[in-house]
């Protein structure tokens, strides 16, 4: 195990930023935080990287027992790379921004140049060494700052919204470079995104954050919503352009009108002719893919946006959806959960 959380709180003045019960992160695997902003994944960022400590709660690292003294600290951050959201150049070139740190540590120069040429060249800005850090690109910085992390080689790299604010080459390339140092260095890597299918397409685990606790919803099914109408004990919330919702009142407190809804895949079934409940919404889609997963067979429809059900083996045997087929799905109330963020 890489890391064991227990009971861990952080709480500035009255405020608990993280109240984590348990998490355990295991080695060699690439880990993606998701959550609203304020939700508290810098701070778990931080923690895991031991510049921050818990206000309570056990942290252990590799088996042992973190000690929050700056002797014992300094080993640990030896070992650990955080990669900040928004990087800051020194001065200089591009190889003095890489180099700095290698001379702080006394690494002699001949191993400091073959260090700082293996890490551009990983990250595909060997060509860029002597160019003026202040003069580089948004997505281009966030590559000399992971080649800044890399020089290092850590055994663990975290890396806080690595891809926000770079366009869409620089975070395909920023993906790449995370799943080969993970794959061929055996690097652990835990990074935070808002953008769920990064998470989903690189990933070997998910977590989810909400106002500093874990929680136990999927990346899968999370909406953006806007309320568009209240009524007495309804309220009617657009999901896409033409896709709306009716809600029970109480799913959202009067004074918040945006926020993100998750759908438990689990808890979507096809609706059956004669099914007439009114604890739920009905919404019509066309499945897009079918495939087993644990016992039941996970269904994409495409509602305007990719819904995700998951049925169980026995229903979908009994109704056989193709891929396809108009379907017209019942999501319980109960399986709609709010955040609560406003956005």
């Amino acid at each position: 195990m890489l890391y064991s959380l227990h009971n861990l709180k952080k709480v500035y003045g009255s405020r608990t930023v993280l109240d984590i019960d348990r998490l355990d992160i295991l080695r060699g695997k690439v880990y993606t935080l998701i959550g609203p902003n304020g939700a508290g994944k810098t701070t778990l960022l931080k923690m895991l990287a031991f510049l921050d400590k818990p206000s309570s709660g056990k942290v252990s690292f590799s088996g042992s027992s973190v000690e929050y003294t700056e002797k014992k600290l300094f080993p640990l951050r030896r070992r650990v790379v955080l990669l900040d959201q928004n990087p800051i150049m020194f001065t200089g070139s591009v190889w003095s921004n890489i180099e700095f740190g290698l001379k702080v540590r006394n690494i002699p120069m001949s191993e400091r140049r073959k260090l700082i040429h293996e890490a551009l060249e990983r990250v595909g800005m060997e060509r860029f060494g002597g160019c003026n850090a202040a003069d580089l690109s948004g997505g281009e910085t966030k590559r000399v700052a992971l080649a800044r992390a890399l020089v290092f080689r850590p055994e663990v790299l975290l890396c806080d919204e690595p891809t926000a604010n770079v366009d869409n080459e620089n975070q395909e390339k920023i993906l790449k470079i995370i799943k080969t140092i993970n794959r061929e260095e055996k690097t652990s890597v835990l990074f935070s995104t808002h953008y769920l299918s990064q998470g989903q397409q690189l990933a070997d685990h998910t977590l989810l954050l909400q106002n500093g606790v874990l929680s136990d919803l999927t990346g899968e099914n999370i909406f953006r919503v806007v309320v568009v109408e209240r009524g007495r004990t309804t309220l009617t919330c657009q999901l896409t352009g033409q896709l709306t919702l009716v809600l029970p009142s109480h799913v959202l407190p009067a004074q918040v009108d945006s926020t993100k809804l998750h759908i438990d895949p689990c808890g979507i079934r096809l609706h059956l002719n004669g099914d007439d409940r009114s604890d739920g919404c009905l919404v019509n889609g066309q499945i897009t893919s079918l495939h087993q997963d644990n016992g039941g067979v996970r269904v994409c429809v495409d509602i305007g946006v990719t819904l995700v059900m998951v049925l169980p083996m026995g229903e979908y045997q009994m109704q056989r959806p193709s891929i396809g087929d108009t379907a017209r799905l019942f999501i319980p109330h109960e399986a709609i959960t709010s955040m609560q963020t406003k956005v």
